[in-house]
């Protein structure tokens, strides 16, 4: 039988302290699977990605009407794609490998959220 168990640490420098405590309790019976970061509200950073992903497509848009000597006209299509990638790292696969797994203290890095809009115009 297998239970899994998701938690949800705020402070970030509890990561470790917790993951050592969890498996003190648990000893050989306990498995972590990873540890993956996240954002909680990514709402801000998808405006600002949303802004540069839309004035990037229209600066490439016109870039290549011009080099084809036509007229850019309004958008007529707009799609956004993307969204937040946690970050995630399988240590225990990286053991099973041969690699060197690493202790606790945790390191978070960073934390990417991708956004893609494709955009369409018309040719005047």
């Amino acid at each position: 039988m297998t239970n899994t168990v998701t938690v949800k640490i705020g402070d970030i420098d509890a990561t470790g302290v917790n993951i050592d405590a969890v498996a003190k309790a648990g000893g050989d019976l306990i498995r972590i699977q990873g540890v993956s970061f996240t954002v909680d509200d990514p709402s801000q950073y998808y405006v600002e990605a949303r802004a540069e992903a839309v004035a990037d497509a229209i600066d490439k848009a016109q870039q290549l009407a011009d080099l084809s000597g036509i007229q850019l006209g309004n958008p007529f299509y707009i799609s956004e794609g993307g969204g937040f990638a946690p970050i995630y790292r399988d240590y225990g696969l990286m053991a099973a490998e041969g690699g060197s797994v690493p202790t606790t203290p945790i390191s978070p890095g960073e934390t990417e959220i991708t956004l893609t809009v494709q955009m369409a115009f018309t040719i005047q």
